[in-house]
């Protein structure tokens, strides 16, 4: 299992372009395989959110402890950090070429518009399982609303556009929120 956990956040960690939140989706279809729920993947989320660090650190830790305790979040965190120490030192040793190849650096841009993409899958996918109770589109006739959820959502939504409300201030006081509500 360890060796598993090694070689997938390896993966992750060498084809993760576009930071933390476009690695999500990678991390997403990676744990599906571990057997990880979309209610497990929510947590992630939520303490990617809370937990001071880059995400893609958090989310490795976090899967490694689930599935393989202290030594799996150990493997999972140096797996995903190795890629960054790899391209850390081959980009200073050929920045000036880089910077110049138009080539590299339009395919760069193009991967920036599709990690866009992908960090908005990722956000659909949660609110399909959270929000209508349906992991994917197909299963759209089983789907019911949890009003609740809904409420919470629009509600962050609104103050996170309308008034710049800080993302880790709305992610605490939904937490609390529902924590209270589910409490009752």
């Amino acid at each position: 299992m360890l060796i598993k956990l090694f070689i997938t956040f390896l993966k992750i960690g060498f084809l993760g372009f576009g930071g933390g939140y476009a690695m999500l989706s990678l991390i997403f279809e990676e744990m599906l395989s571990f057997g990880m729920t979309i209610e497990q993947y929510a947590d992630l989320n939520a303490l990617d959110v809370l937990i001071p660090g880059p995400i893609a650190i958090n989310s490795a830790t976090y899967v490694g402890q689930l599935y393989g305790g202290f030594l799996g979040a150990t493997v999972t965190t140096l797996a995903v950090c190795v890629p960054s120490v790899v391209f850390v030192g081959l980009f200073s040793k050929y920045e000036v070429g880089i910077k110049q190849n138009k080539s590299l650096n339009l395919i760069l841009d193009n991967v920036k518009v599709v990690s866009i993409g992908l960090i908005f899958a990722v956000a659909f996918i949660l609110m399909l399982s959270t929000v209508f109770g349906v992991d994917n589109l197909l299963n759209i006739s089983k789907m019911s609303v949890d009003v609740f959820s809904l409420f919470i959502m629009v509600g962050t939504v609104y103050f996170s556009l309308k008034y710049q409300v800080n993302p880790l201030l709305l992610t605490l006081l939904a937490g609390i929120i529902g924590w209270l509500y589910y409490l009752i």
